[in-house]
């Protein structure tokens, strides 16, 4: 379940630390690729979503749009992949499994959520 989410955000040198950490966003590896981007591009765009498993533990997905790459997190156990803009859907790296901004598996054929923004 969809808690919170925050899209598109421009996080800038002197902003991006409380508007990352006001987005919910605690990854370390997430914050370390942020970093990053801001460090060589002067600014990032990042989505945040905040969500909630069937079984009640709680994850987030991570997108830095400058990249094209976003982390699905459940604790300290970060996963990587490619960011679909179109459909919203991550990717991830090795496994090729798909999933959707609200955290949940997306099965072949099955185009992920609707967009936030695209009702």
């Amino acid at each position: 379940m969809l808690l919170h989410y925050w899209e598109k955000r421009l996080l800038t040198p002197d902003s991006w630390r409380p508007e990352a950490a006001a987005m919910g966003i605690t990854a370390k590896t997430a914050i370390e690729v942020i970093e990053r981007t801001i460090a060589q591009e002067g600014e990032a765009v990042v989505s945040s979503y905040l969500f909630r498993t069937p079984s009640g533990d709680a994850g987030a997905i991570v997108v830095c749009h400058n990249l094209g790459r976003g982390a699905i997190s459940f604790g300290e156990n970060t996963r990587w992949g490619n960011w679909d803009e179109a459909f919203e859907i991550l990717t991830l790296d090795g496994s090729g499994e798909k999933i959707n901004f609200e955290g949940k598996p997306v099965y072949e054929g099955d185009e992920g959520s609707c967009s936030l923004g695209n009702f």
